[in-house]
């Protein structure tokens, strides 16, 4: 892709040699000799990116950003200094600077700041491109509501979706769908059309986490060679959500309140403040509260956080959407995987509307995604599904639809496993416990290591061969 640049500078000899260099590096550019010039230009083009003096006769760096961003507010500019100062780096940010970087000969802080904004460019278009697909796809009449629960909870959505700054906090448990709620609540308000980022709080090495959600200034620390932006940034004007956020350690969640009560951060090694303006939620399967009591969550996050607080239902929950979501991940499915599956045969349905779901909708779509593709015909049946589902069925009085004269079932949460006597070893049966309890929490590990009372590391760990 090509870049058009209006690069402004006073002094023309540094204004030649630095169009010439931008030249070489594949950009298109276009020169003024002062700030009256510049803006004069701007008036019959708008380039992808104005590279701006600060220090010029009459209408300095400062005065031009300023009148730019009140005509062409979107337009990234980058500030050149020989000998700015502090002060200059946070007026030029509070006037919208993408960034503000010292003359070289070498150009190289010049380079790495169009290289980050060519990049951002970049990301920037390609989300305006998604965005009609996104909206579409998070739609609020896309959503199956068939159960009352459901109801309940979408009429809730829909007012949160009116008001673009209410902090909200998403419970409920792992696979019921709380980041694609998430993003449902941003696609269908004010800010659809700008960035949704989502932070993985437990991936996230503790060391990293502040470069990553606030970015760093170059030379800040081992390895950073330029100046980066962070998630906060990137989402300026959008959504950031923060998925499992009971997971984050109490120092990170220190730093994290204070970005959310003031609006404001620092890049690590960095003295300006940058204002954002983003709308914050957050998802977890914990409860929060207890967290608290127990000394895990700062109590004035949890506050900050709970202003408005949404549980997503379970599937067990909301029976009559079963069938619909079953269909709906059917058809995608047959799609990605190039399958003739048209539909759920009455065994299937059968099976699924009496299946309790420890996965909840996660559980759902990766079932069908199996049995889609395990299906030659155009129909899915009970025979296309894990044989195990039989034995973890929901309690007749829970069933939306029961088969008349069957045999009280056993416990559905019971596992019963065989043992032969000399012929298997004690690991051998913890091995098929896991296994089959894995099978029941539709693969989710952490889900299943809850259930055997053990770490998720411990998990992996028994899971390993023995050698």
């Amino acid at each position: 892709m090509t870049w058009h640049l209006l690069l402004v500078e006073d002094e023309e000899s540094v204004r030649e040699a630095f169009a010439l260099r931008l030249t070489d590096h594949g950009y298109v550019v276009q020169t003024a000799g002062s700030g009256e010039e510049a803006l004069a230009l701007l008036r019959a083009f708008e380039p992808d990116i104005l590279v701006l003096d600060l220090v010029m006769p009459n209408l300095s760096g400062l005065d031009v950003l300023a009148r730019v961003k009140q005509t062409s507010p979107n337009l990234l500019v980058i500030l050149l200094t020989a000998r700015g100062t502090v002060k200059d780096a946070v007026e030029a940010t509070k006037l919208g600077a993408f960034d503000f970087v010292a003359k070289s000969i070498d150009m190289e802080d010049l380079n790495h700041a169009l290289a980050r904004a060519t990049e951002f460019l970049t990301l920037q278009r390609q989300v305006r491109l998604q965005t009609g697909q996104e909206t579409e796809r998070y739609a609020l009449d896309r959503l199956v509501a068939k159960s009352p629960a459901t109801q309940a909870f979408l009429s809730q959505i829909r007012e949160l979706a009116k008001n673009d700054r209410v902090t909200v906090l998403l419970q409920g448990e792992t696979g019921t769908g709380k980041q694609y709620m998430g993003r449902v609540i941003h696609f269908n308000g004010a800010r659809a059309h700008k960035p949704c980022v989502e932070v993985d709080c437990p991936s996230i090495p503790r060391d990293l986490f502040e470069s990553e959600l606030f970015g760093h200034e170059k030379g800040s620390f081992t390895g950073a060679a330029g100046r980066k932006s962070g998630l906060i940034e990137m989402a300026d004007g959008g959504t950031v959500l923060f998925d499992e956020i009971g997971d984050l350690p109490l120092p990170l969640q220190a730093k994290l309140l204070r970005v959310i009560e003031e609006r404001t951060f620092r890049r690590v090694g960095g003295s300006a403040i940058i204002p954002v303006d983003v709308r914050f939620m957050a998802a977890t399967n914990r409860n929060l509260r207890d967290a608290v009591a127990k000394g895990e969550f700062r109590e004035d996050l949890y506050f900050r956080l709970n202003v408005v607080t949404l549980t997503v239902p379970a599937l067990r929950e909301r029976r009559d959407d079963v069938i619909p979501l079953a269909e709906q991940f059917l058809a995608r499915s047959a799609l990605t995987l190039r399958k003739p599956v048209r539909s759920l045969g009455e065994s299937a349905k059968a099976l699924l509307t009496q299946y309790r779901f420890p996965g909840n909708v996660r559980e759902l779509s990766n079932l069908i995604e199996r049995a889609v593709l395990f299906c030659s015909g155009e129909t899915l049946e009970a025979s296309h599904f894990p044989a195990d589902l039989s034995g973890h069925l929901a309690p007749a009085a829970d069933r939306t639809s029961a088969v008349s004269g069957s045999e009280a079932r056993p416990d559905p949460d019971a596992v019963t496993i065989s043992f032969r006597v000399g012929e298997q070893s004690l690991s051998d049966l913890e091995d098929r416990i896991i296994i089959e309890v894995l099978q029941r929490s539709g693969g989710n590990k952490t889900l299943a290591a809850k259930h055997l009372g053990i770490t998720r590391w411990m998990l992996d760990r028994r899971r390993k061969p023995q050698k």
